[in-house]
Protein backbone atom coordinates (compact mmCIF):
# COMPACT_ATOMS: atom_id res chain seq x y z
CA UNK A 1 0.00 0.00 0.00
CA UNK A 2 1.07 3.62 -0.76
CA UNK A 3 2.93 5.33 1.63
CA UNK A 4 2.95 8.70 -0.21
CA UNK A 5 0.88 11.90 1.20
CA UNK A 6 0.59 14.66 -1.32
CA UNK A 7 -0.04 18.04 0.35
CA UNK A 8 -1.54 20.73 -1.28
CA UNK A 9 -0.76 24.28 0.09
CA UNK A 10 0.76 27.84 -1.05
CA UNK A 11 2.26 28.00 2.37
CA UNK A 12 5.38 26.21 2.53
CA UNK A 13 5.65 26.07 6.29
CA UNK A 14 2.89 23.88 6.17
CA UNK A 15 4.43 21.39 4.28
CA UNK A 16 7.24 21.37 6.78
CA UNK A 17 4.79 21.10 9.67
CA UNK A 18 3.18 18.12 8.21
CA UNK A 19 6.61 16.73 6.73
CA UNK A 20 8.39 16.56 10.47
CA UNK A 21 5.07 15.09 12.15
CA UNK A 22 4.21 12.31 9.45
CA UNK A 23 7.69 11.22 8.06
CA UNK A 24 9.15 9.62 11.12
CA UNK A 25 5.92 7.12 10.79
CA UNK A 26 6.77 5.94 7.36
CA UNK A 27 5.31 8.46 4.97
CA UNK A 28 7.01 9.93 2.22
CA UNK A 29 5.12 13.74 1.22
CA UNK A 30 4.86 15.05 -1.91
CA UNK A 31 4.51 18.52 -2.04
CA UNK A 32 2.87 20.71 -4.76
CA UNK A 33 2.38 24.78 -3.79
CA UNK A 34 -0.43 25.93 -6.32
CA UNK A 35 -3.27 23.29 -7.31
CA UNK A 36 -2.34 22.87 -11.52
CA UNK A 37 0.94 20.93 -9.85
CA UNK A 38 -1.29 19.43 -7.51
CA UNK A 39 -3.53 17.34 -10.09
CA UNK A 40 -0.30 16.59 -11.95
CA UNK A 41 1.33 14.93 -8.90
CA UNK A 42 -2.10 13.44 -7.86
CA UNK A 43 -2.95 11.88 -11.93
CA UNK A 44 0.52 10.14 -11.45
CA UNK A 45 1.46 8.85 -7.96
CA UNK A 46 -1.84 7.36 -6.61
CA UNK A 47 -0.81 8.81 -3.26
CA UNK A 48 -2.26 6.96 -0.16
CA UNK A 49 -4.63 10.55 0.46
CA UNK A 50 -4.58 14.18 -0.07
CA UNK A 51 -4.23 16.95 2.44
CA UNK A 52 -5.76 20.34 0.57
CA UNK A 53 -6.05 24.04 1.33
CA UNK A 54 -9.04 25.38 -0.65
CA UNK A 55 -7.14 28.58 -0.93
CA UNK A 56 -4.53 28.66 -3.52
CA UNK A 57 -2.57 30.66 -5.41
CA UNK A 58 -3.60 29.66 -9.26
CA UNK A 59 -7.21 28.30 -8.45
CA UNK A 60 -9.62 27.93 -5.83
CA UNK A 61 -9.29 24.58 -4.12
CA UNK A 62 -12.84 23.42 -4.74
CA UNK A 63 -11.60 23.07 -8.61
CA UNK A 64 -8.73 20.56 -7.55
CA UNK A 65 -10.79 18.63 -4.87
CA UNK A 66 -13.17 17.95 -7.99
CA UNK A 67 -10.61 17.45 -10.23
CA UNK A 68 -9.30 14.83 -7.99
CA UNK A 69 -12.30 13.02 -7.40
CA UNK A 70 -12.89 12.71 -10.80
CA UNK A 71 -9.90 10.42 -11.11
CA UNK A 72 -9.93 8.49 -8.08
CA UNK A 73 -11.45 7.79 -4.99
CA UNK A 74 -8.40 8.73 -3.01
CA UNK A 75 -9.14 9.91 0.49
CA UNK A 76 -8.89 13.61 1.17
CA UNK A 77 -8.58 15.88 4.40
CA UNK A 78 -9.18 19.59 3.37
CA UNK A 79 -7.43 21.84 5.61
CA UNK A 80 -8.15 25.24 5.78
CA UNK A 81 -8.77 28.53 7.43
CA UNK A 82 -12.52 29.30 6.37
CA UNK A 83 -13.66 27.02 9.67
CA UNK A 84 -17.57 27.28 10.18
CA UNK A 85 -20.06 24.79 9.68
CA UNK A 86 -21.07 25.61 6.50
CA UNK A 87 -17.97 25.61 4.51
CA UNK A 88 -17.29 21.88 6.34
CA UNK A 89 -20.91 21.35 5.12
CA UNK A 90 -19.34 22.47 1.45
CA UNK A 91 -16.02 20.89 1.23
CA UNK A 92 -18.21 17.39 2.16
CA UNK A 93 -20.32 17.76 -0.35
CA UNK A 94 -17.73 18.38 -3.26
CA UNK A 95 -15.74 15.31 -2.36
CA UNK A 96 -13.83 15.49 0.54
CA UNK A 97 -13.74 12.55 3.49
CA UNK A 98 -12.27 15.04 6.45
CA UNK A 99 -12.25 18.41 6.85
CA UNK A 100 -9.80 20.14 9.43
CA UNK A 101 -9.44 24.18 10.36
CA UNK A 102 -6.87 25.86 10.58
CA UNK A 103 -4.37 26.69 12.82
CA UNK A 104 -4.36 22.90 13.23
CA UNK A 105 -2.40 20.52 15.53
CA UNK A 106 0.39 18.27 13.41
CA UNK A 107 -0.76 15.21 15.49
CA UNK A 108 -3.90 15.22 14.81
CA UNK A 109 -3.41 15.75 11.23
CA UNK A 110 -1.30 12.52 11.38
CA UNK A 111 -4.28 11.05 13.43
CA UNK A 112 -6.46 12.03 10.77
CA UNK A 113 -4.51 11.26 7.61
CA UNK A 114 -4.13 7.82 9.08
CA UNK A 115 -7.96 7.17 9.76
CA UNK A 116 -8.52 8.01 6.48
CA UNK A 117 -8.26 5.04 3.92
CA UNK A 118 -10.06 3.57 7.10
CA UNK A 119 -12.89 5.88 5.93
CA UNK A 120 -13.13 4.17 2.52
CA UNK A 121 -14.37 0.61 2.84
CA UNK A 122 -15.65 -1.58 0.18
CA UNK A 123 -19.58 -0.70 0.10
CA UNK A 124 -21.69 -3.89 1.07
CA UNK A 125 -24.08 -5.24 -1.59
CA UNK A 126 -27.57 -2.88 -0.98
CA UNK A 127 -30.98 -2.84 -2.72
CA UNK A 128 -31.28 -1.43 -5.74
CA UNK A 129 -34.42 0.97 -5.02
CA UNK A 130 -35.55 1.56 -1.63
CA UNK A 131 -39.26 2.91 -1.81
CA UNK A 132 -41.12 4.59 1.29
CA UNK A 133 -44.52 6.74 1.72
CA UNK A 134 -46.57 4.24 -0.26
CA UNK A 135 -44.36 4.66 -3.52
CA UNK A 136 -44.18 8.31 -3.13
CA UNK A 137 -40.44 8.40 -2.09
CA UNK A 138 -37.95 6.51 -3.72
CA UNK A 139 -33.80 5.84 -3.52
CA UNK A 140 -31.72 4.60 -6.13
CA UNK A 141 -28.59 3.30 -4.72
CA UNK A 142 -27.32 2.61 -8.35
CA UNK A 143 -27.74 6.17 -9.65
CA UNK A 144 -27.83 7.84 -6.40
CA UNK A 145 -30.93 9.56 -7.15
CA UNK A 146 -33.77 10.55 -4.88
CA UNK A 147 -37.33 10.63 -6.56
CA UNK A 148 -39.84 12.46 -4.61
CA UNK A 149 -43.49 11.56 -7.27
CA UNK A 150 -41.49 10.42 -9.35
CA UNK A 151 -39.82 13.68 -9.89
CA UNK A 152 -36.17 13.61 -9.26
CA UNK A 153 -34.56 16.09 -6.67
CA UNK A 154 -31.07 17.69 -6.62
CA UNK A 155 -29.38 16.03 -3.20
CA UNK A 156 -26.12 16.30 -2.82
CA UNK A 157 -23.35 13.82 -1.86
CA UNK A 158 -23.50 14.23 1.84
CA UNK A 159 -27.73 14.36 1.96
CA UNK A 160 -27.51 11.41 -0.54
CA UNK A 161 -25.82 9.50 2.30
CA UNK A 162 -27.86 10.80 4.91
CA UNK A 163 -30.67 10.00 3.80
CA UNK A 164 -29.46 6.46 2.92
CA UNK A 165 -27.96 5.52 6.30
CA UNK A 166 -31.47 6.37 8.00
CA UNK A 167 -33.51 3.83 5.20
CA UNK A 168 -31.15 1.17 5.40
CA UNK A 169 -32.35 1.22 8.72
CA UNK A 170 -36.17 2.58 8.69
CA UNK A 171 -37.81 3.39 12.17
CA UNK A 172 -34.28 2.98 14.08
CA UNK A 173 -32.99 6.07 15.80
CA UNK A 174 -29.40 7.12 14.49
CA UNK A 175 -27.82 8.99 16.63
CA UNK A 176 -26.22 12.88 15.16
CA UNK A 177 -22.60 11.22 16.00
CA UNK A 178 -23.10 7.87 14.19
CA UNK A 179 -24.53 9.88 11.06
CA UNK A 180 -21.37 12.24 11.25
CA UNK A 181 -19.41 9.01 11.22
CA UNK A 182 -21.17 7.53 8.13
CA UNK A 183 -20.54 10.77 6.40
CA UNK A 184 -17.14 10.72 7.32
CA UNK A 185 -17.15 14.06 9.54
CA UNK A 186 -15.55 13.50 13.36
CA UNK A 187 -17.43 13.34 16.44
CA UNK A 188 -17.16 16.91 17.75
CA UNK A 189 -20.04 19.56 18.50
CA UNK A 190 -19.34 21.18 15.77
CA UNK A 191 -19.48 18.09 13.36
CA UNK A 192 -22.33 16.85 14.88
CA UNK A 193 -24.06 20.46 13.73
CA UNK A 194 -23.20 19.41 10.23
CA UNK A 195 -25.36 16.54 10.27
CA UNK A 196 -28.59 19.01 11.07
CA UNK A 197 -27.17 21.69 8.45
CA UNK A 198 -27.40 18.58 6.13
CA UNK A 199 -31.03 16.99 7.68
CA UNK A 200 -32.06 20.50 7.58
CA UNK A 201 -31.35 21.28 3.61
CA UNK A 202 -32.26 17.76 2.35
CA UNK A 203 -35.64 18.52 4.17
CA UNK A 204 -36.30 21.45 2.48
CA UNK A 205 -36.43 18.55 -0.97
CA UNK A 206 -37.98 15.90 0.22
CA UNK A 207 -40.28 16.99 2.64
CA UNK A 208 -44.09 17.84 1.52
CA UNK A 209 -44.12 20.51 4.48
CA UNK A 210 -40.20 21.30 5.95
CA UNK A 211 -41.49 22.47 8.75
CA UNK A 212 -44.06 19.65 9.71
CA UNK A 213 -41.35 17.10 8.31
CA UNK A 214 -42.52 12.99 8.17
CA UNK A 215 -39.91 11.56 6.06
CA UNK A 216 -37.10 12.41 8.57
CA UNK A 217 -38.12 12.86 11.82
CA UNK A 218 -36.66 13.92 15.27
CA UNK A 219 -36.37 12.04 17.78
CA UNK A 220 -35.52 15.05 20.70
CA UNK A 221 -31.89 13.92 22.47
CA UNK A 222 -31.38 11.02 20.45
CA UNK A 223 -31.20 11.54 16.63
CA UNK A 224 -32.55 11.71 13.74
CA UNK A 225 -35.08 8.60 11.49
CA UNK A 226 -36.98 7.55 8.55
CA UNK A 227 -40.53 8.06 10.00
CA UNK A 228 -42.07 5.99 7.50
CA UNK A 229 -42.40 1.69 6.46
CA UNK A 230 -40.63 0.31 3.62
CA UNK A 231 -42.94 -0.20 0.86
Amino acid sequence: MSRRILVIDSDPAVHAVIRACVEPEGYTVESALDGARGLRIGASLAPAAVVLELRLSDMPGEAVLRGLRRRSAVPILVLSVADRVEDRVRGLDLGADDYMGKPFGAVEVLARVEALPRRTPVDPPRPHLLIFDGDRLEIDTHRREVRVDSARRDVTRSEFDLLLALAEQPGRVQSRAKIARRLRVGRSGRDVHVVDVHVRNLRRKIEDDPARPRRIETIRGAGYRIGLAAA
